[in-house]
């Protein structure tokens, strides 16, 4: 009988899990991506589905489908064992103390609450009167499981509390707040207010936004002083929520963004719900903000092009152009949405769908989007309009990576202003636009630390090795010019020109799943190689020689120097006959 770890293997194909994070390509066998753990250009991510197995070549994180999962979403491997296991519909029968981790309680305290949101929402005529009039669908309310939270200063308290529930994990999983009266008692954070669950990429529910609501009875209730109402509140920053990180709408979008290899960007919850309800399935909402280089980095494993469609208030067009210069240093092809003026795109798509989608095709680049606009609201043939043209355009002229791209603009920018080339170039020098955004520098993904040529060196010789025959894997056992930097890569060596009866006996700190990667990284590279295998091992391992000697001559180097200091001629006598010998080695394997 299958373990609950091996059922969840058997069940899951590792390239199907990866890509509902990260954009895979076809490379022949196997799949290649952009490393999501560390910035890149060029894909050295791979994925093979044979041995269900990943593994980057730039940064050298690798394993199967829980590491992945504990990497992408920073969890610790009984959390992975749970989100996996409901992704496979895998029953973990006996719940160890251990997999029931707070941040565990959290997320099923958050699932509660949404089950008791949405059972009071069904219970409550009026609130389900008002959506419809929003133009809402049943059928809509029920995908992104919109719920509410009464008036009421212990509802979801009370409810939580009679499941076993804590107020303090209550109060942990941001749904409650203390009171300031020194009681030490709770209360519910969310009341009178049309919930929307804010849920993680895989579906779980990990925060809220609460829309406030009030019917005409409220309405006409007093207001306890100095009582201010949000129109929007949001779950606070918690164990399990993070907003920096979190796209509203995300995990029913995620597909489709892939699909169309693009995302609509919108502004708020019932904008995001819909844009899905009018078909534009690729729309996630930043809840009000701009948006942050995670979210983006969030996006970039799934597309190239944003299009982004903020309120047309002062505080949305602020959000968009910090969000769209932000997404020029991640390289985003960028568009931006039209929509008449007053409307959001809730609004559109209440009055007319079809509008809407119209206005996601017709999106324009933003630099074009902008010059439309700005010459519309501005006068360019006095000197203040083409001032104030320049202060809009040519910040976004600067953000463009393109050369030739840039250019163009420039070009465009001059003629309309009727204004030299070279007074635009100056301008774009004189303000330095296009530095790095300091939110953004703070989350870039890390280049890997670089590796030296010797580890490279042994990893290859390994990965090689581990393709021939177990015959000439024995006879390299016995090669003692073979030196490893790394222990970890002499153990490896132990094990792969280790007899096959003694392998059960001498696994050592790997597991078989570690010769797995090394061929695996094998097929990759040979793939790259015009050599055979066989060659390239020989070619290899006289390198990998080559590359100890050059380490022991500067040894000894330093030991000479060292012990001349000191004047001990007997062993300096002994160390400089070492250095010749090793000299001489050198030069006949490089000759």
């Amino acid at each position: 009988m299958l373990s609950p770890i091996e059922e969840i293997k058997a069940r899951i194909d590792i390239v199907e899990l990866v890509q509902s994070y990260v954009k895979l390509q076809k490379a022949g066998v196997n799949y290649k991506a952009n490393c999501p753990f560390h910035g890149e250009r060029t894909p050295s991510f791979f994925v093979t589905p044979s041995r269900q197995i990943w593994h980057c070549f730039g940064c050298g994180k690798g394993g199967d489908i829980f590491k992945f999962i504990t990497e992408i979403e920073g969890m610790d491997f009984p959390e992975a064992l749970k989100l996996l296991a409901g992704r496979a519909n895998v029953v973990l029968k006996r719940e160890d103390p251990a997999i029931r981790s707070e941040r565990n309680r959290l997320y099923d305290i958050c699932a509660l609450a949404t089950e008791i949101f949405e059972r009071a929402f069904s219970l409550t005529p009026v609130v389900k009167s008002y959506m419809h009039e929003r133009g809402i669908t049943d059928e809509t309310i029920r995908l992104f499981r919109i719920g509410y939270a009464p008036e009421s200063w212990d509802f979801l308290l009370k409810n939580l509390t009679q499941r076993k529930f804590s107020a303090q994990d209550i109060e942990k999983a941001g749904l409650a707040i203390k009171s300031s009266d020194g009681s030490g008692r709770n209360y519910d954070r969310f009341r009178s207010r049309i919930m929307f669950p804010i849920t993680d990429a895989n579906g779980r529910v990990i925060g809220f936004g609460g829309r406030i609501f009030e019917s005409e009875s409220l309405k006409q209730k007093p207001k306890e002083e100095n009582r201010v109402e949000a129109k929007y509140i949001n779950t606070p920053q918690t164990l399990i929520y993070d907003k920096s990180r979190v796209l509203y709408g995300f995990d029913k979008a995620k597909q489709e963004i892939r699909t169309q290899n693009s995302a609509v960007i919108v502004e708020g919850y019932m904008d995001c719900v819909m844009s899905h309800q009018a078909g534009v399935t690729n729309t996630v909402a930043v809840s009000g903000t701009a948006l942050t280089g995670r979210q983006l980095t969030l996006l970039k494993r799934l597309c190239n092009s944003v299009i982004c469609s903020f309120d047309t208030d002062s505080a949305g067009e602020s959000a968009t152009k910090r969000s769209l210069a932000l997404a020029a240093q991640f390289e985003f092809e960028r568009l931006v949405i039209r929509i008449p003026s007053g409307k959001d795109p809730a609004d559109t798509v209440c009055e007319n769908p079809d509008a809407w989608r119209e206005a996601v095709k017709n999106a324009k680049p933003v630099v074009e989007f902008y010059f439309e606009k700005v010459f519309r609201e501005q006068d360019a043939a006095t000197a203040a309009g083409k001032k104030a043209i320049g202060a809009v355009l040519i910040p976004l002229v600067a953000e463009i990576g393109n050369e030739v791209e840039k250019a163009h603009w420039i070009g465009e920018l001059s003629r309309r202003l009727d204004v030299p080339e070279t007074a635009v170039v100056k301008e774009l020098d004189r303000k330095k636009y296009g530095g790095q955004n300091e939110n953004f520098s703070s989350v870039v993904i890390p280049a890997p630390k670089a590796r030296t040529r010797r580890e490279m060196l042994e990893e290859r010789y390994l990965s090689l090795l581990s393709t021939l025959t177990e015959e000439e894997r024995l006879r390299e056992s016995g090669n003692q010019d073979i030196v490893f930097a790394i222990a970890a890569h002499q153990e490896l060596f132990r094990q792969l020109t280790a007899p096959a009866s003694s392998t059960d006996e001498n696994v050592g700190m790997f597991t078989p799943s570690a010769v797995e990667v090394l061929r695996f990284k094998s097929e990759i590279m040979d793939q790259q190689s015009t050599t055979s295998p066989k060659e390239e091992f020989l070619l290899c391992r006289l390198e990998l020689r080559k590359s100890w000697l050059k380490e022991r001559l500067q040894q000894l180097t330093a030991e000479i120097q060292r012990t001349e200091k000191i004047g001990d001629r007997a062993v300096v006598t002994s160390l400089l006959q070492d250095f010749r010998t090793v000299s001489e080695t050198l030069e006949s394997l490089s000759a």
